[in-house]
């Protein structure tokens, strides 16, 4: 068995010491595996449109400061979404903070839509899917943003890669908990892996509209069932993720050997 967290928090304030407290109970617990949910080292990117770059990118470098220094103190993998600038430009992207290194992976997909237009306000571009992909504890760990969690394409990448557990970060609200319940556990189902989604909470307000984020993050299993989630507050969950329980449910349905021999 091996453990894993996923810390459900709104947009953190510049102190570390809030991220430190859950960071300490998640390696004393062993569980070394720690995932975030958007925009939550970051302002909400509706926030983001009216700041200044100056202080987008303190935000950013204090995080990755501070988050890679508390990888190294606990020992951690922490997985988290942050803003990364590059030069004037802005890029949407995912951070991996271990002991010895940050990795950064800018998104692939991002929204078009025009009351959260991502894709005009970040310089994200890619002409060839590649989302993060590594290994923790023997199990092969894929990432992809909540947009990219809509996408075929998205989830043929990450079967064609043998994953075993697929981590989806998100910043949701506007009462979808019911459709994103059902996306991911068809998913998890359908490529008997387990999936990790993580939602922020807390809220935007401005003087014409008010999004709150509702949390329910959750650890789908291999056979497509809710196995822990969390409620609509700052929580975290620390739960197990079994070998046994991955090969159980790929011997019970086979889904991977009979869609191999259309493959030939």
């Amino acid at each position: 068995m091996s453990k894993i967290c996923a810390l459900q928090l709104p947009t953190q304030p510049l102190s570390e010491a809030r991220l430190d407290y859950y960071l300490k109970i998640c390696a004393d617990e062993n569980a070394r595996l720690v995932v975030l949910g958007e925009y939550v080292l970051n302002s909400f990117f509706k926030e983001l449109a009216s700041m200044p770059k100056s202080l987008i990118k303190e935000q950013s470098e204090r995080k990755k400061e501070a988050l890679f220094a508390m990888a190294k103190k606990y020992d951690l993998n922490i997985i988290a979404p942050i803003i990364n600038l590059k030069g004037k430009e802005i890029f949407k992207s995912l951070a991996k903070f271990s002991q010895t290194q940050v990795k950064l992976y800018d998104q692939q997909i991002l929204m078009p839509y025009a009351h959260w237009n991502e894709a005009k306000f970040f310089s994200n571009a890619s002409e060839e899917l590649n989302l993060p992909i590594f290994t923790y504890d023997k199990f092969k760990v894929g990432v992809m943003f909540g947009f990219e969690a809509h996408f075929d394409v998205c989830w043929a990448y990450m079967s064609a890669k043998k994953v075993d557990i697929v981590l989806v970060p998100t910043a949701c609200t506007f009462f979808s908990q019911a459709r994103w319940e059902e996306l991911l556990k068809v998913r998890a189902f359908t490529n008997n892996i387990y999936v990790l989604r993580v939602n922020r909470v807390g809220s935007h307000k401005s003087e014409d509209e008010q999004w709150s984020f509702y949390g329910d993050s959750m650890l789908i299993s291999p056979f497509g069932e809710v196995k822990n989630r969390l409620g609509k507050n700052e929580e975290m969950m620390i739960d197990e993720l079994s070998k046994k329980e991955l090969s159980e449910a790929r011997s019970t349905w086979g889904f991977m050997q009979i869609e191999a021999k259309f493959k030939r």
